[in-house]
């Protein structure tokens, strides 16, 4: 079982070619459940929810992908969304309208991992339960912990505070992916090599992997016995939504699949390569998978087996 814990909300998406929004299920840790469970693994997500036809929509949308619903929160209390304004080129901006209140947090039964990321840790007072979760968890050693930071501008201006919040976070979780954005703003002007030199020298950290996503120009992973990139997939882009939750949810499942989702698997797998080109690659290819149709919606298990079987490697090349 994989715990993600994190926002689930409704997404109003404005595209530039049309005057009516279209509404989607969304929240970046709702997405990557949804993706987790597409991908064949046993999900529960840790969220808030409100009593109202957009948690309608939400409950139904997670029931049917066979994710288990926690609910950590508050019902009385309007469900959260995302209005997304999509550009030409299909990348997003966001305004929201929020609610994060959870309380009692706890992993779900028979966990192995646990994801957090985005809003759930910089909406208070939600965040601070978030941030006693983690640390709680990694202090016992025995549930990986990823975090995928997914800052928003619009939500989170403060740069002092949300690099203070990520470099907390980072300190106590075996996996962290970033976006190049997120590289961008939390550690301005420091590569990717740089970050992993940090993450990995710090005495009282548990970093076992980085990953930087580029959007076109691919990603950058690295461990603590060295470094890789990898080249993106290309297809025919049709918006960029939830490309990098599919990302974060197929290295998770990737993982789980060969049975090194652990920390000490982790460890073990650090030192070779060809478990990352192969999880990575297909991490990639879920991406753009997920680029190629509208909305925040993941391919499953046997679409991304399909997928990656016309790339033609078992073991992709780095780009």
């Amino acid at each position: 079982m994989i715990t993600v814990v994190g926002e689930a909300l409704v997404d109003v998406v404005v595209r530039p070619d049309s005057d009516e929004p279209t509404v989607h299920p969304g929240g970046s840790p709702a997405n990557v459940a949804v993706a987790l469970s597409r991908l064949g693994q046993p999900t529960a997500l840790v969220t808030q929810i409100g009593a109202d036809s957009d948690g309608a929509v939400l409950h139904e949308h997670l029931g049917r992908n066979g994710v288990e619903v926690v609910l950590a929160g508050p019902t009385n209390v309007p469900t959260s969304r995302a209005l997304a304004h999509l550009d030409a080129s299909g990348a997003a901006t966001y305004d929201f309208e929020l609610s994060w209140d959870v309380r009692g947090l706890r992993l779900a039964d028979r966990s192995g991992a646990l994801h957090v990321g985005s809003l759930g840790l910089v909406l208070e007072p939600g965040a601070r339960e978030v941030l006693h979760l983690v640390e709680t968890v990694s202090r016992l050693g025995d549930v990986v912990v990823s975090y995928d930071p997914n800052f928003r501008s619009s939500v989170t201006s403060d740069h002092g505070q949300a690099a203070a919040t990520a470099e907390r976070v980072a300190r106590a979780v075996h996996i962290m992916k970033l976006s190049d954005e997120d590289l961008a703003f939390l550690y301005p002007s420091t590569t990717p090599d740089q970050l992993a030199r940090h993450l990995f020298r710090a005495e009282s950290g548990r970093s076992q992997l980085l990953v930087v996503t580029r959007g076109a120009q691919g990603a950058m992973v690295a461990t603590r016995t060295s470094s890789l990139s990898f080249a993106a997939v290309p297809v025919q882009v049709v918006d960029t939504v939830g490309a990098g939750d599919a990302f974060m949810a197929a290295l998770l499942a990737g993982l789980a699949e060969l049975r090194v989702l652990s920390p000490h698997g982790l460890a073990m797998s650090s030192a070779r390569p060809d478990v990352l080109y192969r999880v990575v690659g297909q991490a990639m290819a879920a991406a753009a998978l997920t680029c190629a149709r509208p909305g925040a919606d993941p391919p499953t298990r046997e679409e991304l087996r399909r997928f990656w079987a016309t790339l033609g490697a078992d073991s992709p090349a780095p780009g």
